[in-house]
């Protein structure tokens, strides 16, 4: 399992926005970003408050996302304040319709609509790929799981490359290493079609 140094992406969430924010860690695990979500690592300590502020410690960044749920969460808003006390990059993303107050008022955020998802997901990509992994072409940058569940590592395009996939509706094609069998590649969250 993960040390606490490994980890780059803190993903600060209500538990009842589980399956969304295990949908975003599924895909930045397999972009190689390192990310956090505390319902997967309920061993890393005993003393979970001690155990959060150790990992964001060691984060670069924070996606906070405030939703309905996320900005009635006690966990949420303190997680907030350790990052923000160790100064981590934050991104937060707000849901349509929410109202909230305090120092996310200031910074760049993702909106959130419940009824586009996938565009939440490619602007959280963009921000990750800003602060962590890079915007070009990256070898071996993208793991994959093709129909037949072989698993390889890809190259992951440049975001230049996936934004004008998905500005002409293009869908990316990979070709699995082991059995040669074609799939297709979500270019808005690199997720398989």
């Amino acid at each position: 399992m993960s040390n606490q140094h490994s980890f780059k992406v803190f993903l600060s969430h209500a538990e009842e926005d589980y399956q969304l924010v295990y949908r975003v860690w599924d895909i930045l695990f397999r972009l190689k970003a390192s990310p956090y979500m505390h319902e997967l690592y309920p061993n890393y300590r005993k003393d979970i408050p001690t155990g959060i502020r150790d990992v964001l410690r060691n984060c670069v960044m924070c996606i906070s996302f405030l939703t309905r749920e996320g900005i009635n969460s006690q966990w949420v808003q303190q997680e907030l304040g350790v990052a923000y006390a160790f100064d981590r990059i934050i991104v937060p993303v707000i849901e349509t319709r929410v109202q909230y107050k305090g120092f996310v008022q200031m910074i760049s955020r993702i909106s959130y609509d419940p009824r586009d998802t996938n565009r939440m997901i490619h602007n959280i990509i963009y921000a990750v790929r800003n602060h962590i992994i890079g915007h070009g072409e990256i070898a071996n940058g993208m793991s994959l799981i093709c129909p037949n569940h072989h698993e390889h590592d890809y190259p992951l395009p440049s975001t230049n490359d996936l934004n004008e996939a998905i500005h002409v509706g293009n869908v990316c094609v990979a070709e699995c290493l082991t059995c040669r069998s074609k799939f297709k590649v979500d270019p808005l969250t690199l997720e398989l079609l």
